[in-house]
């Protein structure tokens, strides 16, 4: 799973009063058009200039990092990395790579059969 697709800063809407969420893999890309010399400097007119100080290009690239590190070792295990959604975490939902699957956590194994 691609974390900076679904891994999001919600914003507010400061006219309308609704919010709306910036994926970091846009607010990565936008510090990518920064770094190559977007010539705009007014938020308003450049939305990739708003964007990039949202989250430093850093802070994102170590995030990604973790996030393939932890599924290597997920997966090593057997297991999978997932994400689990607030509202969806109370009726014991879990969310992966787009899939809702219902169920909560497995029962340990005793061993015997």
């Amino acid at each position: 799973m691609d974390i900076l697709s679904v891994a999001a800063i919600r914003m507010p809407c400061h006219n309308c009063g609704q919010s709306y969420s910036v994926p970091l893999s846009d607010i990565l890309l936008s510090h990518k058009i920064m770094h190559e010399g977007c010539p705009v400097f007014e938020e308003t007119e450049c939305p990739p200039v708003f964007q990039s100080r949202l989250a430093s290009q850093s802070a994102i690239e170590n995030l990604r990092r973790a996030w393939h590190r932890l599924e290597k070792r997920a997966q090593g295990d057997g297991g999978e990395l997932v994400i689990i959604e607030p509202a969806a975490n109370q009726a014991g939902e879990e969310k992966s790579s787009g899939v809702s699957a219902k169920g909560g956590m497995p029962k340990p194994h005793s061993g015997a059969s």
